[in-house]
């Protein structure tokens, strides 16, 4: 039998399996040169005996460099023993591998985060020959994770120092997260209204006041509501609180929680409340007071009417039979009297701007101005005056008022006129929402520090001997133009006569100071 020869390498290994264990290391090799993530078998006297590409590039040295140096000479102070740790587990076998993270400083002086996992090589006995450790760059990551526990911490300290209450409010309506704010608005602690719903804390009356809008904002009809309701303080006070609610929501659009802001505004809604309050007793205290001028002054008339007929009839009937004395005494009064009941005339005016005056509703203009130069003709004529007007437009008004308005305006045009004959213009400009009017004189003008005084009642800046008159004229000219929303203002210069300026809406939306 003839014996079959094959060929043997060094140490007595057969050819194949010497070229199947170069093949096998030169994959390994090639393996280790190639790996995504960096490779090194590091001795037992902590140097790198052998580092792959990637692993240079993570530490940022050239092979040769690295070499030389030693875990330690290069990892991050903070850092530099978390290995040698676990190292004598790892050598006694207590343990088959260590994984942690740890901070190296590169060439260039940067941080870098690795994921650190080694195990160990041994040999026939048992014993560790040398370490094989695997570094993945994990820096990305740690910035990540870093700047978002940043971010994480600011959103908290921004969550509990923010001046409103925050909460995120569950679906069931329960209280998940309060703020300090919170706590102090409702008076109770954090783990307290951690363990309430929202209901729990309302105002009977207004219990249900968030249901509807919370559920358009759930359902997505809405991103945000706003409300304001009551609750009840753990101490029993009740609390106007704003209310703004949104929703946060996962991935798929679903709703998670409500995330509220809340401000305590109790004592606005006090301030609003007097307010309405002092506003309603002013009101009704006009109203009297209105009422009570024309009551008075309605029945002040009788008795006046008394006093002038029985003086007048004094005087015809001892005509001849009392001195000069006695008959220019009667003068008086029935001057008196004269004056008395025009000053009786014009506070009935006044108080009915307010109890009688009717809805407004669209009027010309020109019609206004028409009824009052009416009722001045015969002014008109005795002074030869003469009134030009621009177009006029229709708006809301009560006619009869403004007609009044025009009257006393044009009137005292008449009456304080300089020696040329009264040449009156009414004017118009209009504006956004407003047409503004004016009535301008040519008469003796007035000086501007009696601009605010003229619209007072009573105030005179003349005497009775040289221009008649009660001195309450403008006074409704004032309060008819701001019963139809608008106001009143005068330019004037003395000698060179006046313009009455007030403005009037376009549109109804004025308030009505005497309703």
């Amino acid at each position: 039998m003839s014996a079959k020869l094959q060929s043997v390498g060094p140490a007595g290994v057969p050819g194949l399996e010497l070229e199947a264990l170069r093949e096998n290391e030169e994959r390994f090799r090639r393996t280790f040169e190639l790996a995504g993530s960096g490779l090194a078998h590091i001795g037992m006297d902590r140097r790198f005996i052998r580092v792959n590409p990637r692993l240079c590039e993570i530490l940022g040295y050239p092979e040769q460099e690295l070499l030389k140096l030693r875990g330690k000479d290069i990892s991050h102070p903070q850092d530099a023993d978390v290995i040698n740790r676990e190292r004598p587990r790892l050598y006694s076998g207590e343990i088959d591998e260590v994984r942690l993270e740890k901070r190296y400083i590169r060439k260039d002086g940067q941080v870098v985060w690795v994921h650190f996992s080694m195990v160990v090589e041994r040999d026939a006995a048992g014993g560790p020959k040398y370490e094989i450790a695997v570094y993945e760059d994990i820096t990305a990551r740690r910035n990540a994770e870093e700047a978002l526990r940043q971010s994480e911490e600011r959103y908290r300290r921004t969550f509990e120092l923010a001046s409103s209450g925050l909460a995120h409010v569950g679906l069931d309506g329960r209280f998940l997260r309060v703020n300090r704010r919170m706590c102090e608005i409702f008076g109770y602690s954090e783990a307290e209204l951690c363990s309430l719903t929202a209901k729990d804390i309302s105002h009977p009356e207004d219990r249900d006041a968030a249901d509807v809008p919370r559920a358009r904002v759930i359902a997505g009809d809405i991103d945000s509501a706003r409300l304001e309701k009551r609750y009840i303080r753990k101490d029993g006070r009740v609390v106007w609180v704003a209310i703004a609610i949104a929703m946060e929501r996962d991935a798929a659009g679903r709703p998670l929680y409500a995330i509220s802001v809340l401000d305590d505004v109790t004592e606005r809604k006090q301030a609003e409340a007097a307010l309405r309050e002092a506003h309603e007793d002013l009101k009704r205290s006009n109203s009297e007071l209105e009422q009570f001028a024309y009551v008075a002054s309605h029945d002040l008339q009788e008795p006046l009417r008394m006093v002038s007929s029985y003086t007048q009839l004094l005087g015809r009937r001892y005509a001849g039979k009392l001195d000069a004395d006695a008959a220019e005494f009667m003068g008086y009064i029935v001057d008196g009297a004269a004056r008395m009941k025009q000053l009786i005339e014009d506070l009935l005016a006044y108080s009915r701007v307010g109890m009688r005056a009717k809805e407004l509703k669209p009027v010309e203009l020109s019609a206004a101005l028409r009824r009052a130069l009416a009722n001045l003709k015969v002014a008109m004529d005795e002074a030869g005056g003469s009134v030009t007007h621009d177009p006029l437009p229709s708006l809301p008004a009560d006619e009869v008022q403004l007609a009044q308005v025009f009257q006393n305006l044009i009137g005292n045009a008449l009456k304080f006129r300089s020696p040329a004959a009264p040449r009156i213009h009414v004017g118009v400009a209009e504006k956004d929402a407003h047409f503004e009017i004016s009535v301008r004189d040519n008469g003796i003008g007035i000086e501007p520090q009696y601009f605010e005084r003229i619209f007072m009642l009573f105030q005179r800046l003349h005497n009775k001997g040289e221009y008649p008159g009660t001195g309450i004229g403008l006074a409704i000219v004032k309060k008819v133009v701001e019963r139809h929303g608008g106001h009143i203002r005068v330019e004037s210069k003395p000698g060179e006569g006046s313009a009455f300026i007030f403005t009037l809406r376009k549109e109804e939306g004025g308030h009505d100071n005497g309703r």
